[in-house]
């Protein structure tokens, strides 16, 4: 019995290490598209919106598209490891009904709810989006004004 128990919290640290592993990829490749972009429109402003501009626009705008899908990505990678790291401490909860995990997790929830009732309703992965998204929608609108110049 000792081994199915050790070999259920080990799953279940597993699927913890996967979701921050996941966190730590988008991290680092929003830093990795934030620099770039951050580039590109120190390039795009030294040029005053010229046609030599276009290519940098389009650039800005593929990374932010890029960054959008791939947020999304990485969160939906986090919501399979948290169903699955989930499904596990319910399978532990039926081994050990005393410990109640799942009823600990969800009381610190609502506790949580209670302390931060707008902020804890803003999905996370809704900001990254939104920031790779504002990317994008600046290089759409850059290659716009160039292309209309």
């Amino acid at each position: 019995m000792a081994d199915e128990v050790d070999v259920l919290i080990q799953q279940w640290a597993s699927r913890w290490e996967q979701i921050r592993h996941s966190e730590n990829q988008r991290a680092s490749m929003t830093n990795t598209l934030l620099v770039l972009s951050a580039a590109g429109i120190g390039f795009i402003s030294q040029k005053n919106l010229g046609p030599d501009v276009l290519m940098v626009s389009a650039a800005l705008l593929f990374l932010g598209a890029f960054g959008v899908i791939a947020s999304l990505k990485y969160y939906e990678r986090f919501r399979m490891h948290l169903h699955e790291a989930g499904a596990i401490r319910e399978k532990i909860d039926s081994r050990f009904p005393g410990l109640d995990l799942t009823g600990a997790a969800d009381a610190a929830w609502r506790e949580h709810l209670s302390l931060f009732q707008h902020l804890a309703r803003i999905p996370l992965y809704g900001l990254w989006v939104a920031l790779h998204a504002g990317v994008a929608l600046a290089g759409a609108l850059t290659c716009v004004i160039v292309i209309a110049n």
